[in-house]
């Protein structure tokens, strides 16, 4: 059973568990060039290898990373796409909460809610603050945003 509640109306195709593993092999991959291996990925996430293998053939599956044995894995359009509203949507709570309340969500709090709401719930928080990226994390590397690599 997964440690994460399941998402509810978040129109997103993965459960928060799941975004885990291709928002760390999105940022992996803005550190180094992609494939990114299962060691490396499972050392980031703090997960074992087991898990990133198990969830890498599903993604892999679903057309959400192309996956090279020894080698390892990188995002496809629709993986990165994936990732980046999840990133994006983790932002925009944290600045939301920040900016608006003055309250600092740990980066797991501020992913958490991101992932239970709605996208048009996401997109009226954003509208609230300074969001530099729309729709989703514009990164074209790691050091590129602070807020990437929470």
């Amino acid at each position: 059973m997964s440690e994460y509640p399941p998402a509810i109306d978040t129109e997103l195709p993965v459960s928060p568990g799941e975004g885990r593993y291709l928002c760390g092999l999105l940022y992996r991959t803005l550190l180094d060039e992609p494939p990114i291996g299962n060691g490396e990925l499972a050392e980031y996430l703090g997960v074992s290898g087991a898990s990133v293998s198990e969830m890498i053939d599903a993604f892999d599956e679903a057309g959400l990373v192309e996956y090279e044995p020894y080698r390892g894995a990188t995002l496809t359009g629709d993986g990165e796409r994936l990732a980046r509203e999840i990133l994006w949507r983790r932002c925009v709570v944290n600045r939301f909460f920040d900016r608006i309340g003055g309250i600092d969500l740990a980066a797991e709090q501020a992913y958490q809610i991101g992932c239970l709401l709605g996208e048009a719930d996401v997109e009226a928080l954003a509208r609230q603050v300074d969001q530099p990226c729309r729709t989703r994390c514009l990164a074209d590397n790691a050091e590129d945003c602070a807020e990437l690599a929470v």
